[in-house]
């Protein structure tokens, strides 16, 4: 049986860090390594971590190195023919990763698995969709399929997508060697927020596929150790969608979508003003990271195997209408 490396990045998850490590280790799949990666928490949970969960390899770092840093960390030290990096405020199912393993089995050409998350909160696990993995645009914005829709069928049919939510993705070793880029996996650039999106991206231009599966449930707290738009959060967000197109676009493609980008970017930093000026200061580390964004663009571009009409087939249609009600009302 194959191994897979389970892989938690925490920082300061102490209200989950229970219900997520009994969840991995009472699952009906038996061949696992499970490695935390602690970014420098200070309310305890690695003490108890290191306390009450013995079979796992606990890493602690001084600091808080970000999400990308610290998976590829694990990555690097973890020996599983499969990786699942693990958000701490995710609890799964028993037979998740069993579901999850099958899947990737399907097609030697399948590197990354989604399984259907649902949210819990406070009252305990509900029927609302998290993520069944990711949806991108013409407009090179990304959601996470199925976000807020109440669960009644809609995703039960196992099917290939665009890419997954790192949240609880499951991938192929081999196809995080050939997507790395600068001797990164995930880009350490990002921190964190979109790294998944961009990982999708690389394996999506090599000709690795990605399926989604719905037998495979887990629940996640969305945000559990992160406070959702503080200026952190949407500084990284802001500078990460450009790093990301820097390095996986086709410039061709760029120009001929330039009316998308135009209208999106006119509209999302108009927003930024009002809402959190402080992320366009995003830019200030876009053009910092300019020379390492173009230095992995090379590497991408030369290994690419899939053309970028073939790419263009996962963009869909953006509905302008419903995004402004989004976030303007």
């Amino acid at each position: 049986m194959d191994l897979v490396s389970v892989i938690i990045v925490n920082w300061n998850g102490k209200r989950f860090v229970k219900d997520c490590l009994d969840s991995v280790l009472g699952q009906t799949y038996p061949a696992l390594e499970v490695i935390v990666i602690d970014n420098g928490s200070t309310d305890g949970s690695q003490e108890i971590i290191g306390r009450n969960y013995p079979s796992v390899i606990l890493i602690e770092n001084e600091e808080n190195k970000g999400f990308s840093k610290a998976i590829n960390q694990g990555i690097a030290i973890s020996k599983g023919l499969y990786v699942i990096p693990l958000n701490i405020d995710v609890v799964m199912t028993p037979t998740y990763i069993s579901e999850m393993v099958k899947a990737a089995s399907l097609d030697e050409k399948i590197g990354s698995v989604s399984g259907k998350l649902l949210r819990f909160n406070g009252e305990g696990r509900t029927k609302v969709i998290d993520s069944v993995g990711h949806t991108m645009f013409e407009n090179r914005l990304v959601i996470d399929r199925g976000d807020g829709e109440i669960d009644e069928g809609q995703y039960d049919q196992r099917e290939y997508i665009f890419g997954s939510c790192a949240a609880a993705s499951l991938y192929k070793r081999g196809m995080l060697e050939d997507v790395k880029a600068g001797g990164e996996y995930f880009d350490e650039a990002f921190f964190a927020f979109l790294e998944d999106v961009d990982i999708n991206w690389r394996a999506q231009l090599l000709g690795w596929k990605c399926i989604y599966t719905p037998s495979a449930v887990a629940y996640h707290y969305r945000g559990g150790i992160a406070v959702r738009r503080t200026k952190l959060v949407e500084i990284h967000n802001y500078k990460n969608r450009y790093l990301m197109i820097l390095k996986n676009d086709s410039f061709t493609s760029i120009l001929k979508n330039l009316h998308h980008f135009l209208i999106t970017d006119t509209l999302k930093t108009g927003a930024l003003i009002f809402r959190c000026p402080a992320a366009l200061l995003g830019w200030i580390d876009i053009l910092r990271e300019l020379p390492r964004a173009f230095a992995k663009r090379r590497v991408i571009q030369k290994n690419r195997k899939v053309s970028q009409v073939e790419i263009e087939k996962w963009f869909q249609k953006f509905d302008y209408k419903a995004w402004i009600r989004r976030h303007l009302w």
